[in-house]
């Protein structure tokens, strides 16, 4: 009973419009008074348990510098240079968006700050090349999805803080499925746009993307140096996402020279209140975590599954239909941190990878970043691309249908997930 009343506070006091981090806190409160003798200043004291960790604070940091991505040209070199290298093919300018989504993505490790970065160049160079604004968006709002899978991925960081499994393997276990996931997209969309007769722009030159490559050359860099600094243990995840920060501001200012300083305490703003937002999440699902754990869910859930599903792969499709409904509803990050410590038992019952789960939890619910109602990148695409959302919906399941046979194979294959960890 008393479960029953924690998740009905919580899905109604979603669905009246309070805040997430506002409904979380809430129901813990009301289940703690109601069911409980604990003092109430337990919620406070989870609540600082959740943001007191050192590898959170590679989250504002990858933020920032997302920021300062977008406002120091480096989002405008690496759309050229991947324009140069696919642009010629069929639908060439929205292969170019996903390819520059997935170049971005390895910088920022957000979906919302590459929908917004790339979305803003390609969205109307698609539409002044004829391409419909709808699907134009909707190719921009899957390319964003990107972001929370390639490494280094917000996402995975947080997993890895519920999971307790090495932030370092995480990062590293969304880069196959990222990149399979990516080609997938760019082989739908390169059917998609044959079939409406939108054609490639311009030849391929190799001497015109050694130039670009020269101009992308140091936002290119980024990647390389975070990824190579984490796994030759030169410095951690966090430490990582600092050097990060530091080398973006550095390029924006004084390389390429469109960061401007009377500009960089708003990008900074704007970025700290994003990181700020979802730390404030992070520390109100300790708190309910707590409290779910309190109430025994995470054991109820296991009994249950393992009492009437008895293979792990049939377990991992359970969840992923599970999570692509949450996805719908709720933010990938509150999802994330609200199911992780309820499933996580239950794949250790089953005997399933904790890094393969991750990967897969997070795969699935960076779909729900372009479904309605609540899909943050939908909204992000709409935005940029000034399109309503009602034109962009119709463009998006296909793309959506590959992602989610995507998901399936990497279920069904852990490798993908597992081998780059194992193998460093």
């Amino acid at each position: 009973m008393d479960v029953l009343v924690l998740m009905a506070v919580f899905f109604i006091l979603l669905f009246l419009g309070v805040p997430i981090a506002f409904s979380l806190c809430l129901s813990a409160l009301f289940y703690m008074i109601g069911f409980s003798d604990v003092p109430l200043i337990i919620i406070g004291q989870q609540m600082l348990k959740g943001v007191d960790s050192f590898t959170l604070m590679a989250i504002p940091f990858f933020v920032i510098a997302g920021g300062l991505m977008e406002s120091g040209g480096i989002s405008k070199r690496i759309v050229n240079f991947a324009r140069t290298i696919v642009g010629f093919v069929p639908g060439g300018l929205a292969v170019v968006t996903v390819v520059a989504s997935m170049i971005f993505a390895a910088m920022t490790g957000a979906g919302a700050a590459t929908t917004a970065a790339v979305g803003g160049i390609m969205i109307p160079s698609m539409e002044e090349e004829g391409y419909d604004g709808g699907y134009a968006s909707a190719v921009q709002a899957v390319g964003g999805i990107f972001g929370p899978l390639i490494p280094p991925s917000i996402l995975m960081v947080l997993y890895g803080v519920a999971s307790g499994e090495s932030v370092g393997d995480m990062l590293m276990a969304g880069l196959i499925p990222g990149i399979f996931l990516g080609l997938i997209v760019i082989a739908v969309v390169i059917f998609q746009c044959i079939k409406k007769g939108y054609k490639g722009v311009g030849r391929f030159s190799l001497k015109t993307s050694v130039k670009s490559f020269g101009q992308a050359f140091w936002a290119i860099l980024a990647p390389i140096i975070i990824l190579g600094g984490i796994y030759s243990g030169f410095f951690t995840p966090t430490e990582a996402s600092a050097v990060c920060c530091f080398y973006c501001l550095i390029i924006g200012l004084f390389v390429y020279k469109e960061l401007r300083l009377e500009n960089l305490l708003s990008v900074v703003f704007k970025s700290v209140k994003s990181a700020a937002g979802i730390m404030l999440i992070v520390a109100a699902t300790q708190a309910f975590g707590w409290v779910i754990t309190r109430a025994g869910i995470p054991q109820m859930v296991a009994e249950a599954f393992t009492s009437v599903i008895g293979s792990p792969t049939v377990f991992m499709l359970a969840v992923c239909f599970i999570l692509l409904i949450a996805g719908c509803f709720i933010d990938a990050v509150p999802a994330l941190l609200i199911f992780a410590p309820i499933l996580i038992p239950t794949a250790l019952e089953y005997g399933i990878s904790l890094i393969h789960f991750g990967v897969v939890m997070v795969v699935v619910l960076c779909i729900g970043l372009v479904t309605p109602p609540v899909g943050l990148n939908l909204f992000v695409a709409s935005s940029v691309g000034g399109q309503p959302v009602h034109k962009i919906i119709p463009h998006l399941p296909v793309l959506i249908g590959a992602i989610l046979v995507g998901a399936v194979i990497i279920v069904f294959v852990p490798a993908l997930s597992t081998f780059l960890p194992s193998l460093l």
